[in-house]
């Protein structure tokens, strides 16, 4: 069997029926399909003149938690199916017994958008993610409803025109999961001491706290019932935090990249790891001041005329990026000795502060992370 996809034709489906379009055929109407708009597999059978048509249609698929609805729309842009399937596998194995897998499908990556990913991805032609926030963009309306928004996505989808946000393949995925939980149980950890902190407070105690055997002893000693609720919960989270610590070095060390990125100063196999996956595939950026605007660790920029108003940092993009980035800055200025990243800090922190200096020490260090990663090169001091 031999696919070529070029041709046109008619290859209809729906829910209930499926109809294919048979022909005989000479050298000549192959010649004609061939030289036609793309999205058409032809399939010739083993029969003398006999081929299959078939048309890749284009499916957007609005997602919630117990429930998807879809629109499909073959190549001309007729409606093929617009429907509630259940959102579950047998939801999924219904779609693609009425779309077969010559479909390309489109989804906005919000909630629970991996589960669908890994129910279709090696299932279909193509599956997308859309940026919900450019989608929104390009076709806000002010009715909104689900067969609305997966007929807009199905619609981009089938025009080229869909706004898309990355998504990593699998092994990624595994790794980012595991870095992402361990991030989660150390914020919930560090909100907790921070509790702490704030009780110690209200008692008139200003002593820095260690977490150590003896510090635990002696907050234990206080005998103040808050205090132990948290040390409680503090305890129980160090032992899946060390867990997944060790799974992470493990990870680090067989990862080129990020043993790449170990070579900055201050930033050690946590941190290479979370910004060689947090980054991902750097060729999706075009220029390297991509990164750091796909962290959300750019100034706003409002201008009008001849002004030109600069803001606060965006903060739209992957926060976990642009916290690795910004933790990195601190840790790159306690242990480095002296870098052209270093020198920038501390003189920003004389003009503002250290938080805005951190900022911007690490918008830089992602910009120096692309050009390492890009190169194969270590970190050089000097830049």
């Amino acid at each position: 069997m031999k696919e070529f996809f070029k041709g046109k034709a008619q290859h209809i489906r729906d829910a209930s029926y499926t109809k294919r379009w048979r022909r005989q055929t000479s050298a000549t109407t192959i010649a004609s399909l061939r030289s036609a708009p793309p999205k058409i597999t032809i399939i010739k059978i083993k029969k003398q003149g006999e081929v299959r048509i078939f048309m890749t249609v284009f499916a957007g698929l609005d997602v919630h938690k117990k429930y998807f609805h879809a629109t499909v729309l073959e190549e001309s842009g007729n409606v093929l199916v617009q429907k509630n399937f259940p959102n579950s596998s047998d939801g999924y194995d219904s779609l693609l017994a009425v779309t077969g897998k010559d479909v390309e499908v489109a989804l906005e990556a919000t909630y629970a958008w991996e589960y669908v990913f890994e129910e279709l991805e090696d299932r279909v032609e193509e599956i997308k993610l859309a940026h919900p926030k450019r989608t929104e963009a390009i076709t806000k309306e002010r009715i909104k409803t689900d067969v609305k928004a997966s007929e807009a996505l199905a619609k981009l989808l089938r025009m080229g025109w869909l706004p898309e946000a990355w998504a990593p393949p699998k092994e990624t995925r595994r790794v980012r999961e595991k870095l992402r939980r361990r991030a989660y149980l150390v914020w919930k950890r560090t909100g907790f001491k921070n509790k702490i902190k704030a009780d110690l407070a209200k008692l008139g105690i200003r002593k820095k706290v260690s977490y150590s055997d003896e510090g635990r002893e002696w907050l234990r000693d206080l005998e103040v019932d808050s205090i132990n609720d948290y040390l409680d919960m503090i305890e129980a989270l160090n032992d899946p935090i060390e867990r997944i610590t060790k799974e992470v070095r493990r990870e680090a060390r067989a990862t080129e990249d990020a043993k790449l990125l170990m070579t900055i100063p201050g930033v050690g196999f946590v941190w290479s790891l979370t910004l060689t996956i947090e980054l991902g595939d750097l060729e999706r950026f075009s220029n390297p001041n991509e990164v750091p605007a796909q962290a959300g660790i750019v100034p706003s920029t409002e201008e009008s005329g001849s002004k030109s108003i600069h803001g606060s940092i965006t903060k739209e993009g992957n926060k976990y990026l642009r916290w690795a980035a910004v933790e990195c800055a601190y840790l790159h200025k306690r242990y480095a000795d002296d870098t052209h990243l270093k020198r920038f800090f501390h003189k920003l922190a004389a003009k503002k502060n250290d938080q805005t200096a951190a900022v911007a020490t690490g918008r830089k260090i992602l910009i120096v992370a692309y050009w390492m990663l890009t190169r194969k090169e270590e970190f050089r001091p000097r830049g």
